[in-house]
């Protein structure tokens, strides 16, 4: 793999998009955000909030200089008493968000929420923070969000046979295998918080017996579940090498039902291999991009893609997780001809690596190619095990056999909010 990473001043290309903070946060159900900023903060998510139909549960609290001087805390309670008679409905929970101002502020977190529970009470609060600058730290707002997402469950007296996807933005699509492999290891359900339909549902996620992490940035809440409620948890993240799915069922069921028998997926995998062959057919040798808004471990998939024939020129990713480490230097060693690419990169402006012809995994990496061909994913969309190899392989062969209109999937994917 050729190219390094380097930390330049951004460009933000008009497809980045799909999941930020105020989306993940409105996963709560019954939730209303009010995001305590600047003018210039507000505008981009307020905007992304209405093109993405959250504007309803959306507020602003906008400070300008004065009260960046002398401090706003006690200005965010007569917010939430506006915002709640606003309201024609009673929300639950209210998540406010502090931006990277309050770094320099030092807003005493504790003490107002003090004051918010005996002011507001039989309301849950939960503070957020929207800092984009920690985005290379231990606790970028991906993973700190999630953690308060999850801190809003109680202890629960009982254990229900019902297992909890955590990290995982959308759940697993419902033809999965994952599903009946669960249901022969004794789990009645697969639990994710966007199937909850009111705060109450989502508050039974604190009885089920486990946590399946598919995602990274879900490990820390599920620590905290360990911790606070006593739930163990499995970090299983998505891959789609064959040989790494049929490991983490193996893994799975040691895991969930270590007596129980090795599950039977000849069947699973001789499917997906199936629709691996059908779209590399389609693809032949037309050059593939690999782009890091699709997917959380980028290399992997390269690597995957590789092995399976699929000519991989490129992998645009800012920064390699640790998790996709290994797969990276596999790429360094045996595939120096893959070019990495920082979408964020400043000379991205440039625009002249273009690679039009090629099929793109990703908007983020078709828009800087200017490919016509391209795979609507984002953070791997539902996808997990043997039916996610064979659903993107589906999508990369009709992603080969049509030319897309990417400026009208730009304008659908959104602002990141």
């Amino acid at each position: 793999m050729s190219g390094t990473f380097e930390d330049t001043l951004h460009y933000t290309s008009p497809a980045h998009g799909g999941w930020g903070m105020v989306r993940i946060g409105m996963l709560v159900p019954e939730s209303v955000q009010l995001f305590v900023c600047p003018f210039a903060c507000g505008r981009h998510g307020a905007i992304g909030a209405m093109r993405q139909g959250f504007k309803d549960r959306l507020a602003y609290l906008y400070v300008d200089q004065n009260d960046i001087v002398r401090g706003y805390d006690d200005l965010i309670p007569g917010a939430v008493a506006d915002l709640l008679e606003a309201l024609t409905w009673r929300p639950r929970v209210v998540l406010i968000f502090l931006s990277c101002l309050d770094d320099l502020i030092g807003t005493d977190r504790d003490a107002l929420l003090e004051v918010l529970h005996d002011r507001f009470p039989g309301l849950l609060f939960r503070i957020c923070h929207m800092n984009p600058i920690s985005l290379d730290s231990k606790s970028p707002p991906p993973v700190t969000i999630q953690r308060r997402i999850y801190s809003l469950l109680e202890p629960s007296e009982t254990r229900e046979a019902a297992v909890n996807s955590i990290g995982n933005l959308e759940a697993v699509d419902p033809g999965c295998e994952l599903y009946r492999l669960l249901s022969g290891m004794g789990v009645e359900e697969l639990r994710h918080i966007s199937s909850c339909g009111t705060f109450d549902a989502f508050r039974r996620m604190a009885s089920s017996r486990a946590n399946l992490v598919l995602l990274p940035a879900g490990v820390w809440a599920a620590q905290e579940m360990e911790r606070k409620l006593g739930i163990p948890f499995l970090f299983l993240p998505v891959s789609y090498r064959v040989g790494e799915i049929e490991e983490g069922y193996g893994r799975l069921r040691d895991f969930l039902d270590p007596a129980g028998e090795q599950p039977d997926l000849a069947a699973d995998r001789a499917d997906a291999l199936a629709a691996v062959e059908a779209a590399l057919k389609a693809v032949g040798d037309r050059p593939v991009i690999v782009d890091a808004s699709a997917t959380v471990r980028p290399f992997g998939l390269a690597r995957a893609l590789l092995e399976y024939g699929f000519s991989v020129r490129r992998v645009e990713a800012q920064k390699c997780i640790p998790i996709d480490r290994e797969n990276l230097a596999w790429l360094e060693s045996n595939r120096p001809d893959v070019e990495l690419m920082q979408p964020q990169h400043h000379r991205v402006v440039r625009f002249d690596r273009r690679m039009g012809e090629a099929l793109a995994i990703g908007i983020d990496g078709a828009y800087i190619a200017g490919a016509r061909h391209v795979v609507d994913l984002f953070a791997d969309g539902g996808l997990f095990g043997f039916h996610g190899l064979r659903t993107l392989m589906g999508r990369i062969r009709a992603a080969a056999e049509t030319e897309t209109d990417l400026e009208r999937l730009i304008d659908g994917y959104g602002l990141v909010v």
